[in-house]
């Protein structure tokens, strides 16, 4: 079932150690194959003109990355810019420790752009978009339509320059963050590849994050080097 604009829950929340004048909401804007609730909290002002997406986890796990989104939540936006903030595209697999969602399937191959089908670790799906995770996923991108998307994974500990994306923005993340820039192999249905087929203006990239749980003082790092990028 696609969820209208109207069928979105958004709370505000508050939040003393952010700044009085940065609005927090949380959203829910999908829901997995068990029915969990897939969560977005948005910091700065829903009608800035900026917008940028950081997902902390799609493979359930490479869970890390949350600890960056969390961090985030406390953050002061650069003006006219707002942070959307996923901990998780995947709560079911999360939840167990999964690389794929309740079905086993690997969500960064089911999406449509490059999408073929692959069994095992990596198995694509019946076809592309067939998970109500990836579909959700969709929806939000083509929604808000963010000119930046940082998606977290690991345990390769670099940052992926990943082809149709802005190399200075994704060196410039690197340089913060203090770790290599590596241009990989173009891999099948992924969301950085759909993303910047689908929003060629904007800049979608993969940071890999290195193996275990990133400490407070790493995500902290980590939290600088993508307000570093939303500065554009």
């Amino acid at each position: 079932m696609v969820l209208g604009l109207a069928m979105l829950a958004v709370t505000f929340v508050p939040s003393e150690a952010i700044a009085a004048d940065t609005p927090v909401q949380r959203e829910t804007f999908g829901r997995s194959v068990q029915h969990r609730p897939l969560r977005l909290t948005r910091v700065g002002d829903p009608a800035a003109p900026h917008v940028v997406l950081v997902v902390g986890c799609i493979h359930g796990s490479e869970r890390a990355g949350i600890a960056v989104t969390r961090a985030l939540r406390d953050a002061n936006p650069p003006a006219g810019t707002q942070l959307l903030l996923v901990d998780t595209a995947n709560p079911d697999g999360s939840l167990r420790g999964r690389r794929g969602n309740a079905r086993g399937v690997d969500l960064n191959r089911n999406f449509p752009w490059g999408w073929r089908p692959l069994d095992g670790l990596y198995a694509s799906g019946s076809r592309a978009s067939s998970e109500p995770e990836t579909r959700a996923v969709e929806r939000l991108v083509l929604r808000e339509r963010p000119d930046v998307s940082i998606w977290f994974h690991q345990q390769l500990n670099w940052v992926d320059l990943q082809r149709g994306s802005s190399v200075t923005l994704m060196r410039r993340y690197a340089h913060v963050a203090g770790m290599r820039a590596v241009r990989t192999p173009v891999l099948p249905g992924t969301v950085a590849r759909w993303e910047n087929h689908r929003l060629p203006a904007a800049t979608s990239f993969v940071v890999e994050l290195p193996a275990g749980a990133l400490s407070a003082a790493r995500a902290a790092v980590h939290a600088r080097a993508v307000l570093a990028v939303a500065r554009r």
